[in-house]
């Protein structure tokens, strides 16, 4: 009989323990504020003049949709079109995060340069808190009205922030590889439009190639039958006429000189757009073998990517549990107007990389002018465009004369919101 009772007792105590464990619920709030970031992202992407929407952190689709403008709320249209699942209340966060990150983007109505923003959404919807709740709870009615009581944070909830705070470098790297990824696919998508347009042209050259070969060849038959008339007059006319038949020569002669004229017009013309046909289709080809090594660069970023995800434990942290500093080496592209540099790269990418970035951590490190004679040639030519950004130096313009760049102090630039920004210039000399 007493091990009856103590039986029903553990059973009753375990029964009423997991009636009172919470479950990890998305709610409404969460889930709209999910959609936000995934419609932010895929605007941002879809158009390359939304810059404005950078430094907004919409939090709703009415807070969103409030600061769009005509071509992003033209946009949103086709984002606004694909079904969203109705039994999201089921969900956690793992399933959240996988549907605006992968499922989302598979719709074919997305624009194809939207769809390159589902890692910063996987990203962003990480960093959130998913709310830790009973649904069976939330749905009774006239549930008794309790006083407010702050949130006690739990051992595990400080662990999970302190991770937060704290990123390891195999995270560090990740975000930086997700980057790096974001930026390879929009180098590639611009090259192809790059290929398209030049063929395009190439099209119009040989269109126009043809419309000359007929205007020569019209011109030859006008000039046959303009002989052959004044041929037949001269013959009507008899050759006793001397004058007549001077006259009759001296016009021929006139007539074949001016076709002749115009033919050799033409046939310089036909010579020059030879050459510019044949410049054009080096240039393709040029275009298609930076293709081609940008799409194997992107495959060789993404194995490192791989193999740093997949390192050991003893490698991505030290005996004492905190994070290896590992050194890293990043190629980076000019600075806009915003101390923004424009693309980041692990290898040197001819004709676009300008500074080379020293970090151990993957958030911040120091950069300076990479020290090659293609680079520094190319900066030398347009020092605004590609200095002016990064580096302070007395007559930056001033580049008359001027064979080399020296470096006097590393500038120093901050992993922040997916790219490399400047924090305080390089400060260089000309020589």
């Amino acid at each position: 009989m007493g091990i009856s009772k103590t039986l029903r007792n553990t059973l009753t105590a375990i029964a009423l323990l997991a009636i009172g464990l919470p479950i990890q619920a998305v709610t409404d709030k969460e889930m709209e504020q999910a959609k936000a970031i995934a419609a932010q992202a895929y605007l941002r992407y879809a158009n390359d003049g939304s810059g404005y929407l950078d430094d907004f952190k919409a939090t709703s689709m009415s807070e969103l949709e409030g600061k769009l403008k005509a071509k992003e709320k033209e946009n949103i249209k086709a984002f606004k079109s694909v079904k969203i699942p109705s039994d999201y209340a089921s969900w956690d966060k793992a399933k959240l995060i996988e549907f605006w990150s992968v499922t989302f983007f598979t719709s074919p109505n997305l624009a194809e340069k939207g769809k390159i923003a589902k890692s910063r959404v996987k990203s962003r919807i990480s960093a959130m808190t998913i709310v830790e709740g009973n649904p069976a709870q939330e749905t009774k009615t006239e549930a008794p009205v309790q006083e407010p009581v702050a949130d006690v944070p739990t051992e595990a909830d400080m662990a999970v922030g302190s991770d937060e705070a704290l990123p390891t470098a195999e995270q560090a790297i990740e975000k930086q590889e997700e980057i790096l990824a974001d930026q390879n696919a929009i180098a590639e998508d611009e090259k192809e439009r790059e290929v398209k347009r030049d063929n395009g042209n190439t099209i119009w050259y040989v269109i126009a190639l043809v419309m000359l070969i007929a205007c020569v060849t019209g011109l030859v038959v006008f000039a046959v039958k303009v002989m052959k008339k004044q041929s037949s007059a001269l013959e009507s006319q008899g050759y006793g006429e001397g004058q007549s038949s001077s006259e009759g020569n001296r016009e021929i002669i006139a007539a074949l000189k001016a076709a002749e004229k115009e033919n050799s017009r033409i046939l310089e013309n036909l010579d020059r757009m030879r050459a510019e046909n044949s410049r054009l289709k080096k240039e393709n080809d040029k275009l298609r073998l930076e293709l081609e090594s940008a799409a194997s660069s992107r495959q060789a970023n993404l194995r490192e990517s791989n193999s740093a995800r997949h390192a050991t434990p003893e490698k991505a942290v030290s005996s004492s549990g905190a994070p290896t500093k590992m050194p890293n080496v990043i190629y980076l592209g000019r600075a806009n107007t915003k101390g923004l540099f424009v693309r980041a790269d692990r290898k040197l990418v001819s004709g676009s990389s300008v500074f080379i970035l020293d970090t151990r951590d993957g958030l911040v490190g120091t950069f300076h002018v990479i020290d090659i004679p293609e680079v520094v040639d190319m900066a030398l030519a347009h020092p605004l465009e590609y200095l002016a950004g990064g580096c302070m130096a007395k007559d930056i313009e001033d580049t008359d004369n001027v064979s080399s760049i020296v470096t006097e102090n590393s500038g120093t630039a901050i992993f922040e919101d997916g790219c490399w920004k400047v924090l305080r210039k390089s400060r260089i000399r000309y020589e």
